[in-house]
């Protein structure tokens, strides 16, 4: 991933140098290959989630850890089946929706795919390690880590909940019926099968699901780039680019959901870093950078976080807080924020009902729960 994001820069350097800053140059680097930036970054774990998945499955391990979980899983409407997408979705959930086709049950393949969002990635960890180190830090050691623990884990337990809630919803699954496998010997795996299974996933990958995420980074460029109707008010001695941020169309939307996200705590600016992690969940400490005059956020959060600490409302009051980090992690909890996922969604069942469906209940979820969550801790004092 290291090498592809070198190559990627080195493309976008070149382009920066022959074209000139200008609206075309921003739209190739930030827009075009911003999202083949995207796609490259996802390729090598698609590849080797799969090549795993099919090194476990070809040496006779997968069908008896399908066993040992079915049971379990079978009270939340799933089955032992689902046991290895779930699992890989912790990692990323794009391969995991790949490796629900192990399903054979279509409803209970749908349902699944459907939670698989509300798995813990590796994504989210950016966003939840900056809001516990900016709100947190004066925290004990212990109260931080099982905060961070708890966090990881609901994404399971409100998947499962999600799972019977949606057994009510979407397409039912079949009668249930035991589960009956062959159990395979302990083999060695044929290297050329599982180089060609890779090869398959790989290239399956770049042309479903790549189209489609070119054409949302373009968008989302847009929605980061353009003006919008309403001009803001950028920090002094802004660059151009937090300029274009703060007067772009995001943050005109950001203005306009305010009055829907006040309830959580949110503010416009927060809006606007939740409109860029639609992209991917890990932009979204690079985008609240920007907004707040900071490059290069990701790599070293801690200027942002004192900035976070110091943002003020437009009457002078301090603009978040303890509940406004709570409520925050509890909207990344649940809200499905990967354009990629999405895709991917689309791709399974070959229809858009199904991402659109996504889309909705996980947002809405998110809304509630985060409303919730600030609610009872400024209620708490925090």
């Amino acid at each position: 991933t290291a090498l592809l994001d070198l190559v990627v820069r080195a493309l976008s350097t070149q382009l920066e140098a022959a074209l000139g800053p200008g609206w075309l140059t921003s739209l190739l680097v930030d827009g075009v290959l911003g999202g083949a930036g995207t796609v490259l970054a996802f390729l090598p774990q698609i590849v080797i989630l799969t090549v795993a998945l099919e090194l476990i499955d070809a040496s006779g391990y997968l069908a008896r850890g399908t066993f040992l979980v079915d049971r379990l899983l079978r009270f939340a409407g799933l089955g032992g089946r689902s046991f290895v997408p779930l699992l890989s979705a912790h990692a990323c959930a794009v391969p995991a929706i790949s490796a629900s086709r192990i399903i054979r049950d279509p409803g209970q393949r749908l349902r699944t795919i459907l939670v698989l969002p509300l798995m813990t990635c590796s994504a989210r960890i950016p966003t939840f390690g900056l809001l516990i180190a900016t709100f947190f830090a004066a925290r004990s050691v212990w109260f931080r880590g099982g905060l961070f623990v708890a966090l990881y884990f609901s994404g399971l337990g409100l998947g499962l909940i999600a799972s019977l809630v949606l057994g009510r919803t979407v397409k039912r699954t079949s009668q249930p019926r035991p589960l009956v496998l062959e159990m395979p010997p302990y083999r060695v795996p044929q290297l050329s099968v599982v180089a060609r299974v890779g090869w398959r996933a790989a290239t399956r990958f770049v042309r479903d699901v790549g189209s489609v995420i070119l054409v949302a980074s373009v968008v989302l460029w847009a929605l980061l780039t353009v003006p919008g109707p309403t001009a803001g008010t950028p920090p002094p001695d802004a660059t151009p680019r937090v300029v274009a941020m703060h007067n772009s169309l995001a943050a005109s939307v950001g203005r306009l959901l305010e009055p829907v996200t006040a309830p959580a705590g949110f503010d416009w600016r927060l809006n606007v870093g939740l409109i860029g992690s639609v992209g991917a969940r890990e932009l979204m400490v690079g985008t609240m950078g920007v907004i707040f005059g900071i490059e290069d956020a990701g790599d070293d959060s801690a200027p942002l976080a004192e900035r976070l600490r110091e943002a003020k409302r437009a009457d002078g009051a301090t603009a978040y807080s303890a509940a406004t980090a709570l409520a925050l992690m509890a909207f990344f909890v649940i809200a499905c924020q990967c354009m990629s996922t999405l895709a991917a969604v689309r791709r399974a069942p070959r229809s858009w009902r199904w991402p659109i469906f996504l889309f909705a209940y996980t947002y809405g979820a998110a809304w509630i729960l985060s409303v919730v969550v600030f609610q009872v801790a400024r209620a708490a004092g925090l």
